[in-house]
Formats: structure tokens, sequence, C-alpha cells
């Protein structure tokens, strides 16, 4: 939480600041000095960064450390253009705006430092309004999808003639930032001498394999044949003292992307770890390694290519299309891919919203490969498995080549019906929290059961969430026919267990009549039985394949703590048994 406030305070300092000398110092020290009020939380925490924003905002520092520490400026979006042509005070109060106050509680939380009244507010806004054309959903999209931390990861914007004799003025203090630089160069090189060069892999070494994996990923770009530019990234990867590779260094991309030139590496840890890789950028007035991601499996998987909204796309994953993982069904969108290089996909897609993941499908053979990725270099990308269902939608119609299912058949029905669970199976990991994505390995989701629930609870799965190489424990959850969360994660969900052929877990439901206790098992259980406070219940599989299923009636009131204490058993046909207790 207190990563998250000040986020959102460093994200209103920048955007109050986003001129002058050196916004992102400035902004940094606002929103430390906001971070030491230490009660009332948040409002607490924005009333301070209000105070010293409007009474004693932080001076810029000297050139020299502009030029070595402060990001480049980027094209702003249209929110932030609008922004630039107020002044900082009526920045302040349209964000305080878009930050979830009204008009009267903006002049209240402004009041006390200048003048103000409701229509100043309101004329910012509409003003706003009418020069980006967005409505107020977009707008804060804009504002909350924009992260001051990471625009060193973002490229420069391209000086302007009319600004360009600025620049001239700065010429001494490049030549001192040049210096420092050439002599780190000097010493580094001195270190790292050995190493020598990255490889480069052949452009066909992947098709050898049936399975190619990140080892085989050929080296893709424009800029391959810079040989000296891959050699400066490889050694300021190598010089990088919290995530040095580990073994060959190999380039996985080098070509220039909005300006900048980028070289993606990966190293070769051997067969017990995971590989690593590390971005590094150069820019008119910065370079270096700007994120190192460690790879949940060598297998190959899409790569997100600093805030550029672009991917890297090994050769062997083909019809990439991307979605948003909200709503009751996917709208793919296809992306076009060339050279090992994804076109951007819209800023506006990554929002706060479901963990500010995307769904990607792609095809590898016969194969239909889904994962989801973050706009964030540095988090990880998992893939996803489904463990009793075919991991795709039915098939693309071709009218000339296939005839479609009638429709109403029950094979069309059974197609619609994988497609709406695996659908709502990604919005609850996504959406509804059913995993933490940013450092998750890959992820097998399993449904135990789907049905109608009692008391008009409507129709539901139990959804069973399982990391596949990090080892973490899994978890189960109970999801809408839309991915909503219908049981509390963790809070109420069992110790559930899912090794081998047993599979099983239950979760307490609120229904809106009482408490239920729902718990249903894989094919590889005989029987489950409860025991505890609410007496003995059973259900055996029958000889049709149906797994057994248990809903028991709980308490009609009462608080997740206080629940029975309930204990469910899960016999195996040769007699073995597991006992998971939900808390």
């Amino acid at each position: 939480m207190e990563r998250e406030h000040y986020g959102r305070l460093l994200r209103l300092a920048y955007l109050t600041l986003d001129d002058g000398d050196h916004p992102l110092s400035r902004a940094r020290r606002a929103a430390a000095g906001a971070m030491r009020a230490r009660r009332g939380g948040y409002p607490a925490k924005r009333a301070r960064l209000v105070t010293i924003l409007l009474t004693d905002p932080p001076t810029g520092r000297h050139r020299l450390h502009g030029l070595l520490f402060e990001p480049a400026r980027i094209e702003p979006g249209p929110v932030r253009a609008a922004l630039l042509e107020f002044p900082p005070d009526e920045r302040l109060a349209y964000l305080l705006y878009r930050d979830g106050l009204t008009a009267p509680e903006v002049v209240a939380e402004l009041s006390g430092h200048l003048a103000i009244r409701f229509e100043d507010v309101d004329r910012v806004v509409d003003a706003v309004d009418a020069q980006t054309g967005l409505d107020e959903a977009g707008q804060r999209a804009e504002i909350e999808a924009f992260e001051p931390d990471l625009v060193r990861l973002r490229p420069p914007v391209t000086v302007p003639p009319a600004r360009r004799a600025s620049v001239v003025g700065v010429t001494a203090a490049v030549v001192v930032a040049a210096v420092v630089l050439a002599v780190s160069a000097t010493v580094f090189s001195r270190t790292d001498e050995g190493h020598g060069a990255p490889a480069l892999i052949g452009s066909g070494a992947w098709l050898a394999s049936s399975a190619p994996t990140v080892e085989e990923w050929p080296s893709q770009g424009g800029l391959l044949h810079d040989a000296a530019l891959l050699r400066r990234a490889a050694d300021a990867w190598r010089s990088d003292r919290r995530d040095p590779p580990v073994g060959r260094v190999a380039v996985m991309y080098a070509g220039t992307v909005d300006g900048a030139s980028l070289v993606v590496l990966r190293d070769s840890p051997g067969p017990r770890d995971m590989p690593s890789v590390a971005q590094y950028f150069e820019r008119r007035r910065s370079r270096g390694v700007e994120s190192v991601r460690k790879l949940g499996t060598d297998a190959g998987q899409l790569v997100m290519v600093g805030m550029t909204w672009r991917y890297l796309v090994p050769p062997w994953l083909l019809d990439v299309r991307v979605a948003v993982p909200s709503g009751r069904s996917p709208e793919w969108q296809p992306v076009a891919v060339r050279d090992g290089l994804s076109a951007p996909l819209p800023w506006n897609w990554f929002t706060p919203r479901c963990q500010n993941y995307l769904v990607f499908q792609m095809t590898s053979g016969m194969q239909t490969i889904t994962q989801l990725a973050s706009n964030d270099p540095r988090s990880a990308a998992p893939r996803v498995w489904f463990r009793d269902a075919p991991d795709q939608e039915p098939p693309k119609q071709e009218p000339q080549r296939r005839v479609p299912p009638k429709r109403g058949t029950p094979e069309q029905k059974r197609l619609e019906q994988e497609a709406r669970s695996a659908w709502a199976a990604l919005n609850a990991v996504a959406c509804a929290g059913a995993a933490t994505l940013s450092e998750s390995g890959d992820l097998r989701l399993g449904r135990l059961w789907s049905g109608e629930l009692p008391d008009g609870g409507g129709r539901a799965t139990l959804l069973t969430v399982d990391a596949v190489s990090s080892g973490a424990p899994g978890t189960s959850i109970l999801i809408s026919e839309d991915g909503r969360a219908l049981s509390e994660r963790g809070g109420t969900n069992s110790d559930r267990v899912s090794s081998g052929a047993t599979s099983a877990a239950a979760v307490w439901w609120r229904s809106p009549r009482r408490w239920r206790l729902v718990a249903a098992a894989g094919p590889g259980v005989a029987r489950l039985r409860s025991i505890g406070e609410l007496g003995s219940h059973e259900d055996t599989a029958d000889g049709r394949g149906e797994a057994p299923l248990l809903v028991v009636p709980g308490p009609r009131d009462g608080d997740a703590g206080r629940l029975p204490v309930v204990q469910v058993v899960a016999y195996e046909p040769d007699g073995d048994r597991t006992v998971i207790t939900p808390r």
C-alpha cells in the first residue's frame, strides 16, 4: 500500500512539475516529503503534497546532474500536452479532480494556499476535455498509465529546430559527461575484456528442434552488423552489479526502436536455472541496461521491449493476436510482426485494470499458445495451460475449406462452452486476482467443477491455479461465468491439493441466504467426504466419469473468520486419501 501511495503521489507531482529543469528529481523529493505524513492514509499524504507543491516546490539540480541522471523527455500524450498549456496550480486542480475529488473538494484542498473558485476547476477540466477529445475514462486511463519512474525506459522526443539553439549551451556539460563515461568504459573494458563479443544465433537454428527454446532464438534486427554496439551492450550487462549474466551472452535483437538503439541479450545459465533477458538502450543523452528479467521458462515467449508497447516474438510463434482480459468475451486484435518485433499496441490498453496485463494467443505448429504479458519489461510473462480442456477457442471458420458445426448441435455448444470457460478463467487470473502475475511462473488452470450454485447463485466454476515452474503453492477460487471472484482469494480458500492423480479443493461461498462449503475433485478421486462441525456429507463419482461434488450448507450469518471447522477427505480408488481444510 505504501508503494501504491508513493506511485500516485509521484505521478501527481511529476505532472504538476512537467516542465522546467529536472521534473523527475523534483517530483521524487516532493513525493518523499509527502510520504512523511504518518496518519490519515493517502488523503493526508496528498494534502501534504499539495502544500509542498504550492508553497515550497523543490528546485532543480545543477545541469550536469540532469545530463547524467535525469531521463530525456518523451512525446506527451493528449492529456499531458493539454496540461502543459496551464500553470502548475491549474494542472494540480485538474489532477486532483481526476484523482477522485469533486470540484468543491478540490477548492477545499487548494483554498488554503491560493484563491480558487468552483468555476476555475470546471474551466480547466472543460478545457482539457475540449483539447483532447477524450472522455473522462480516456483521460484517467492516460494519467494512470503514466509512470514517471519508468520514463527512462521510453525513447526521447526529437529536439525541434526552435530548441536546438538551447542545446548548444550545454556543450561543456556534455563534454564533462563524456569524459566520465569514457573513464567508466575504460574500467569496464579492462575488467571484462576476456568475455569478448556476444554470440549471434543463426536464423535457421530453431528449425533443427521440434521444441525450440530461447537457446535457439535467432538473432534479429537491423543493427546486428554494428559490432561495437553489441560489445558495448554485453559489457554493460556484465558490469551490472545487481543482475549480471551467467554463462555465455547471446543477442536476441539489435535494432532501432523509436529513435533509440536497442540490444536485447540473454544469458546461458545451464539446465538448473532459467535464463535472464537484459535490454540495453542507447539514446541521445543516456545509455545503459534498463531492465533485466529472469524468464519463468526456457521455452520461447514474448518479451516486452522497454516502454515502447512492442514485443519480441520468436519465429516459431505465428498468428499473434491480443485481447484485454476483461468482459464476457475476448475482442481479439491481430498483431503485426516484422523481423521479430511486433507493431506497437495502443498505450491506453495498459491501464491499472487486470494487473496491467494483456492476453496473447499464438500458434506453434498445431498447438495454440496462450500467454499473459504486461507493459513492464521487468515483470513475468507467464504462459497459461489448461489441464482439462483444449487451450484454444473454436477453430477459425473458413467456409471454403471446412464446414462449421451447425447451430444448436452438441459439438457447437461444446466448443462455445469451452471458449467461455477458458476466457472466464483468464479473466479470473488477471482481473480477479486469482494469481499475482508480476512474479508468476507459467500457470496451469484446471476446472474441477462447473454447474449451477444453489440459492440463485447462478452458474459457477471451481478453478485451480498452479504455478508450473516456480514451485509456489497453488490456489483455488470460485468464479462466475464472466470470471468474477465469488469466493475470497486466500481468506476462505482451502488448503487444496494437486499432486499426481489427486486434485481436490474446497472453498467457502457466501450465497444470498447462507454460507455454503463447495468442494470438488478431479477424475483421480473416487469419493469426497466432509467431516467436522457440519456433520458428515459424502459424494461418490458415478460410472459416467462425473467427479464427486459436495455443496454443504453452513451458517446463515457470521464473517469469514468464524466459520465452522470442517475437513474434506479425498479418497483415491486404491484407498489412499488426502485431507484438505478450508479456512
